[in-house]
């Protein structure tokens, strides 16, 4: 699967969407979001496993009048393993601050944003060594991810692209779940 690509049809639909505005949304204090895309291994990660998928949940929370939000997420990273390792399932729960990036406090139009923040990643893998029988070994860690995004009103609902970067802290001396990094590109939904 060609990153290049899958980046380029994010952003055609993302362009293809932005013409309505939902000013009346970015001023709530409490909103609910879900978002999906791939996830690309980088580093040692990306000689042992393939472009995966994620899913995630979100809820946001705006403190009175400002407009940053904190964002807790409950999601789901899958990753197809290659010749030497078997697939790789990540779930995450996370806490975040969404911060927007100059003008972004502005209602309505294209919101550009940073966010940052970590929780706790439970990866499990499958582990099959010749003839032995297969074994499950899992791992949790603690994790920090971030990144940046943008967001535009539709309809009564925010749509938003966003890339981060997470870091998983595993046991280096771990050999089937050491430290980890990938960049999740996602597409989600605001309500």
């Amino acid at each position: 699967m060609n990153v290049q690509i899958l980046g380029a049809a994010y952003l055609v639909v993302a362009m293809a969407l932005m013409p309505a505005t939902a000013a009346a949304q970015n001023s709530r204090p409490l909103s609910v979001g879900v978002m999906g895309g791939m996830s690309v291994p980088t580093g040692n990660m990306g000689n042992d496993r393939e472009i995966g998928f994620n899913l995630t949940g979100s809820v946001y929370l705006r403190p009175g009048a400002g407009q940053f939000m904190f964002r807790g997420d409950v999601g789901y990273d899958r990753f197809e393993g290659n010749r030497r390792f078997e697939n790789l399932n990540v779930a995450l729960v996370t806490a975040s601050i969404r911060v927007p990036i100059g003008s972004a406090a502005v209602e309505g139009g294209i919101r550009p944003y940073f966010v940052g923040g970590g929780g706790l990643y439970r990866r499990t893998t499958d582990i099959v060594v010749y003839d032995a029988p297969r074994e499950t070994r899992s791992s949790n860690d603690f994790g920090v991810a971030f990144g940046a995004g943008v967001e535009f009103g539709v309809a009564r609902f925010n749509i938003f692209a966003e890339a981060r970067f997470v870091s998983v802290f595993g046991d280096r001396r771990d050999v089937f779940l050491p430290s980890a990094r990938w960049i999740p590109v996602t597409l989600g939904v605001r309500f």
